[in-house]
């Protein structure tokens, strides 16, 4: 996700190989990584615009209240809601848990952790605040990291960061969603994963350092949304790659990535028991309706045993479409009370016609090309607004042909997110042979690979269903896979112009 070497553990050692003697380290580390701290934290402050009185934020869909509803939140509006209020809410009211089960997340931990400094009211605001320190404390520990290979490596930490200097990554630090957790997990994956890759093997403090940033930030992304599961597996896949020393040094990253594994275990385990107990009716609605009978057309419904009036709600999503058939025999039967069965015949017809699941799947990303989610207002909402009933139909994936619009609104080019990962997996395919640049393409790859599994699981979970803001984290991750090839490339030339100039 960023720059660097990685050395990859090899299969064997000579005999009784010593230690290499440790590395020395360039001094003014500790001070290096507090200004990257800082001036991370202040990149997150400037482009949500904390310190002005209407800082940039994220307008809640309904999502929120399975997370503050739990941190005892009580939004001080019109209606008591959070929902559409045509901005994100300021003040929240504390008090005790207002649900029994809220979702299970890190973004809840966090934000508990932040009303215990408040009294009287709460703000998304002081989120916001906690986030972008937060962002610089990774910064800072990763910028020390790799500081180990010189301070000019050290720089590597800043492509993570970059992106963040629009509003339209941070601006969900300010918002009672689970996303801003899973941002900040990735954010320390790919700090961590710059450290490993500028430093080497006989760094072992500063490797250790990288690797815990690395395998704490999937834990972290994973546990805000189980969904986004695929940075936890990237996470722990460079872990187990990454040699730190030799001899029993070098177990370091393999021991970290098994316990990464464990420690991930329950909370995954419980968060997908609890997205099947609460959504599995709705997610399989979705998956049938908003994208296999969209792809493979009228035909799927007899597939999926389902009759021909079925196909009618070809496009609608559970949510904020038209009405659902509840009442109708067919749809209790194959969404209430069989919708896994449903769910996973409607995965296997999707897999068995390669060319649809390659659409649906180049519709997701594509998707990413609207990152900025402009259907989710930035600004705080007006106190005496009372709440819309529902989002827009086209943002939300719930109504055909809004979805396709909201897709061609853009101008970018729909091909564009798919032919970026097939660049970057290719230029990491090759890594071995580019000299310098590999490090570049190294770190583009792992970011585009992941980001792909990122949609994958989006448009398999849930459909065409407000794949927008599905697929936002794995546009955060397009953005580094394309800043590490323009590296990859910058450093390609540069690498034949010294060559050239005899250096």
């Amino acid at each position: 996700m960023a720059t660097g070497t990685a050395d990859v553990t090899e299969t064997s050692d000579p005999p009784r190989r010593p230690d290499p003697p440790a590395a020395p380290r360039p001094s003014g580390r500790v001070a290096l990584g507090a200004v990257a701290g800082l001036a991370a934290t202040l990149l997150v402050v400037l482009a949500t615009r904390l310190f002005s009185a209407r800082p940039l934020g994220v307008t809640d869909n309904g999502d929120g209240y399975r997370l503050y509803c739990g941190a005892g939140l009580r939004p001080d509006t019109l209606d008591g809601v959070a929902s559409w209020q045509g901005g994100w809410v300021w003040s929240y009211a504390l008090g005790p848990p207002t649900c029994a089960d809220p979702v299970p997340s890190s973004a809840l931990v966090i934000a508990r952790a932040t009303t215990l400094v408040t009294s009287g009211t709460w703000s998304p605001a002081v989120l916001g605040w906690t986030y972008a320190v937060l962002v610089g404390l990774v910064v800072g520990l990763g910028a020390w990291a790799a500081a180990a290979a010189g301070r000019r490596r050290a720089l590597a930490v800043a492509v993570p960061v970059l992106p963040l200097a629009a509003a339209t990554f941070p601006r969900f630090f300010v918002s009672t969603y689970s996303e801003p957790a899973a941002l900040l997990g990735t954010v320390a994956a790919a700090v961590g994963v710059a450290a490993v890759l500028v430093t080497r093997r006989e760094h072992r403090s500063a490797r250790v350092v990288a690797l815990v940033l690395t395998a704490g930030g999937g834990l972290l992304a994973t546990t805000a949304k189980v969904a986004y599961v695929p940075v936890l597996v990237a996470a722990v896949l460079v872990c187990a790659v990454t040699a730190v020393g030799v001899r029993r040094a070098r177990r370091a990253g393999p021991a970290l990535a098994a316990l990464t594994v464990l420690l991930a275990a329950v909370p995954v385990t419980a968060a997908l028991e609890r997205q099947q107990e609460a959504y599995e009716s709705v997610n399989a609605h979705d998956l049938v309706f908003t994208t296999v009978l969209v792809e493979l057309g009228p035909p799927a419904a007899a597939e999926l045993g389902l009759p021909p009036e079925a196909v009618a709600l070809t496009g609608n999503g559970f949510y904020n479409g038209p009405p659902r058939p509840e009442g109708q025999a067919w749809w209790e039967d194959a969404i209430v009370r069989r919708p896994g069965e449903t769910r996973n015949a409607a995965l296997a017809l999707l897999a068995g016609h390669p060319a649809a699941a390659a659409r649906a799947v180049g519709v997701g990303l594509q998707a990413t090309t609207r990152a900025d989610l402009p259907y989710l207002d930035a600004l705080p909402a007006s106190p005496s607004r009372l709440a819309t009933p529902s989002g827009d139909p086209g943002w939300s994936g719930a109504r055909q042909p809004d979805l396709a619009q909201v897709l061609d609104d853009p101008g970018r080019p729909a091909w564009l997110p798919s032919v970026l990962v097939l660049v970057a997996l290719a230029a990491a395919a090759t890594a071995r042979w580019q000299g310098r640049a590999r490090r570049w393409s190294l770190a583009a790859g792992l970011a585009a690979g992941t980001a792909l599994a990122l949609v994958v699981v989006a448009v398999a979970g849930d459909g065409y269903f407000e794949v927008f803001k599905h697929v936002w984290l794995a546009a955060y991750l397009l953005v580094l896979a394309a800043l590490a090839l323009v590296g990859a490339v910058g450093t390609a030339v540069l690498g034949r112009w010294r060559v050239r100039r005899g250096e």
